[in-house]
């Protein structure tokens, strides 16, 4: 069913990347298409990607206060905490995925990187590539998998309290 006029489909010149002239939200990206995006420009999309993520399962849990939603957030989207997300998920990625996410790590890093070590900072930035790449090649299974690895870690650690 085509919406046009929607919030979810955007106009966007992908044409340097070969892409097509348009997109919606809910469309399945050509893994060729993802793989040849920068890993700062993933790791943009997936910085989203992951913070609503885990703004929903936030709200899904019974947070209802927005200060206590924000305040729930904030131990988990900084390049410390993804950074361990990253460490527990690489050993389970399949060789070729595993590949795709040490380039992402090993991308140029900006001089001003923000909080955690310069080494956190480049596995968060790998960990939100590799979100954006499982949420633009349709791997929404994952991602769930993903999202329930990181809500049970607040969980047994108590950072949401």
């Amino acid at each position: 069913m085509e919406r046009a006029g929607s919030v979810f489909d955007v106009e966007v010149n992908k044409k340097r990347f070969g892409g097509s002239d348009s997109f919606s939200l809910a469309d399945t990206w050509n893994a060729e298409e993802v793989a040849r995006l920068p890993a700062r420009t993933l790791a943009y999309i997936g910085d989203a990607v992951y913070e609503l993520g885990l703004r929903m399962a936030h709200v899904r849990s019974g947070i209802d206060s927005a200060g206590r939603l924000h305040d729930s957030m904030v131990g988990h989207v900084n390049a410390t905490a993804q950074a361990r997300i990253f460490d527990m998920v690489f050993a389970e990625l399949d060789e070729n995925e595993q590949q795709m996410v040490k380039t992402w790590r090993n991308a140029k890093t900006p001089a001003r990187y923000g909080s955690g070590t310069r080494a956190e900072y480049a596995r968060a930035t790998a960990l939100e590539a590799w979100v954006a790449w499982l949420f633009l090649t349709g791997q929404k299974e994952r991602l769930q998998k993903l999202f329930e690895l990181i809500t049970g870690q607040v969980h047994e650690t108590g950072q949401n309290d």
